[in-house]
């Protein structure tokens, strides 16, 4: 037991080796010597009791050692190991993070590494497997070790002088993490001086597992001071663990994971890659993985990959034109081209810091959030016009543009895609892998145009929700009418086609004497009030009954998360996210309940 073991040195006891190899009782233990470990350990509680020396025995449960492979029950053995002194290499490696020469991302970890190489002990080296590096440590038959570099193994015992025929190479290999510790340099040809090992060590950074900090990372960094005077990388990125519902490390072991091939035969390697880095936040883990996540990076690829198939057919031949495109770009364009180098320079940001999840977030929002759902939407007609005028070549430019930073950025979490899109786009040389990064600065900032076509974004929005909330069909055109003046109202005037496009308008009246209709519903935007005549688009009393029954549901649905939330047993009892979701649930039905009483106020006039 390693608890007697310890008590032992504390005492000077001598150390006695009590079983074997094969779990039976040495001749140290006396009649019992022979026996297998369970039947001497029975042997030896009858015998207590024959002799009268046993009061009682009470079954109890206990954690029990079990090795992995087999399910042995595990015994701790007296042996004969050898050890590194870990004091002066993790001393080093101390410095090297302390002095800030290497860094390891998320910050907190600092801590833990602090933590543990303060604290650490002698290593020891020695494991009984069958595979890995030998120890190079040989005996002779008076007991005498000798360790030698030379590959086959020392010419002569060095204390005594028995010869190499006569000397046997220890059968213990070393531990699998001091091999792997010898990575950053064994795999460029050290010990020999080679140019691959003069251009690569030390490397830039390294990405793995918090899981493996000491296991691994430490011991390579001391391995890399020890034998290379330096550490073996500048960063050190430890990114989150994928987790099961139970909170449990996927693994083949468990059989808590399916196996990532299958799911990339499924979804897509893209997709699978996507997933794992969006639901990744710095260094944190992800928790309650399932396959079925994984259609967050299989329907994001298929926007991207319908959203380029819109664009495609019209860019084929098309050679983008820089001068002659931009004095004809309108405020659609230069906004996107304007959010294209803004998350551009978020991106970057976020990859420079290790924020490898933001990054991906910042240009999966942009392509989908801006790109897709906004701007191709507003591009379609010009898209379609006669390629020859000057709309057409302003947004085939523009386009092409955005769709070149979007596959560039995207290529360090999409590869294949990205790769596939990138040789169909018009003007285009060599790979995307080797593309350069798209630029960084604020040249193409455009706040006025992005200004602008917020506030279209922001009056469109409220008349897809409104036509939403009256449930007026998709396919039906609505008169639209806009409460507005001063320069706001100027600009909502220029955008009359775009709002009519979005917002499925039959017409559009803008100014200050706009009047509301006796039935409409309405929105302020800013200080501008929209509204969506309803006469003629709904059948109102099929719609105020609709209404009516959603309105009776949702509050009694109201009431009874009113008055759980005001039962003090309720609050005392139950667990702090259940009262949470409880209270994000009634926050909810509150405001879901306004906008109805506010609808049927409008169709009850």
């Amino acid at each position: 037991d390693h608890d007697d073991y310890q008590t032992g040195r504390r005492h000077a006891l001598p150390a006695i080796t009590v079983l074997d190899d094969r779990a039976r009782v040495t001749p140290a233990g006396g009649p019992y010597s022979g026996l297998d470990r369970f039947e001497a350990r029975a042997r030896i509680v009858a015998d207590l009791d024959a002799r009268g020396d046993l009061e009682r025995t009470n079954p109890h449960e206990m954690v029990i050692g079990r090795c992995q492979r087999s399910n042995d029950i595990l015994e701790p053995l007296l042996k004969t190991q050898w050890f590194i002194r870990t004091g002066p290499m993790a001393a080093r490696a101390l410095e090297a993070t302390r002095s800030g020469r290497t860094r390891i991302q998320p910050d907190r970890f600092e801590k833990t590494w602090e933590h543990w190489l303060t604290g650490i002990r002698d290593w020891n080296v020695s494991r009984q497997l069958w595979w890995g590096h030998r120890i190079p440590a040989w005996y002779c038959p008076d007991g005498h070790a000798t360790v030698s570099e030379a590959p086959d193994g020392p010419a002569a015992c060095e204390i005594c002088g028995r010869p190499a025929t006569e000397l046997t190479q220890d059968p213990d290999i070393f531990d699998t993490w001091f091999s792997s510790g010898l990575w950053p340099f064994s795999t460029l040809g050290w010990p020999e001086q080679t140019p691959d090992l003069d251009r690569f060590y030390p490397s830039s950074v390294l990405v793995t597992g918090p899981d493996i900090i000491f296991f691994w990372v430490a011991r390579m960094v001391m391995a890399g001071f020890e034998f290379m005077g330096s550490c073996p990388f500048k960063q050190v990125y430890l990114h989150g663990i994928v987790r099961d519902a139970q909170g449990r490390k996927l693994s083949k072991s468990l059989g808590n994971s399916s196996d990532p091939l299958e799911l990339m035969d499924r979804y897509g390697s893209d997709s699978l890659r996507m997933t794992l880095v969006l639901l990744s936040p710095q260094g944190n883990d992800i928790h309650g993985f399932s396959d079925e996540k994984v259609d967050l990076g299989r329907h994001f690829a298929n926007k991207l990959w319908n959203a380029f198939r819109l664009v495609q057919p019209h860019l084929d031949g098309f050679v983008p034109d820089e001068a002659k495109a931009r004095p004809v770009l309108n405020d659609a364009d230069l906004w996107i081209l304007s959010r294209a180098a803004a998350t551009a320079r978020s991106c970057t940001r976020n990859l420079k810091t290790y924020r490898i999840g933001d990054a991906a977030k910042d240009v999966y929002d942009f392509t989908w959030r801006e790109l897709c759902d906004w701007y191709l939407e507003l591009a379609k007609p010009r898209l379609y016009a006669d390629p020859g005028t000057s709309d057409a070549m302003a947004v085939r430019y523009t386009v092409t543009q955005v769709f070149s930073t979007v596959l560039r950025l995207l290529h360090p979490f999409m590869p294949f895609l990205t790769e596939e899109l990138w040789h169909a786009m018009p003007g285009v040389e060599g790979d995307v892998s080797v593309a350069e990064w798209p630029t960084t600065t604020r040249a193409g900032s455009h706040p006025a145009a992005e200004a602008r076509i917020a506030l279209l974004k922001e009056i469109v929005g409220a008349v897809r929700n409104l036509r939403s909330e009256m449930n007026i069909a998709p396919a039906r055109k609505a008169p639209i009418l806009i409460r507005a003046e001063g320069h706001e109202a100027d600009i909502i005037r220029e955008q009359r086609e775009w709002i009519m496009l979005l917002g499925r308008g039959e017409s559009l009246e803008v100014g200050p004497h706009v009047h509301k209709p006796e039935v409409a519903a309405s929105a302020v935007v800013r200080q501008h009030e929209i509204f969506l005549p309803l006469a003629g688009l709904i059948d109102v009393d099929v719609e105020l009954k609709r209404l009516q029954k959603e309105y009776e549901r949702v509050l009694r649905e109201f009431d009874i998360t009113r008055r759980k939330l005001q039962n003090d047993d309720f609050l005392g009892k139950a667990k702090k996210e259940v009262v949470d979701r409880e209270r994000e649930k009634f926050e909810t039905l509150g405001s879901t309940k306004e906008k109805l009483e506010k609808n049927l106020e409008v169709l009850k006039r």
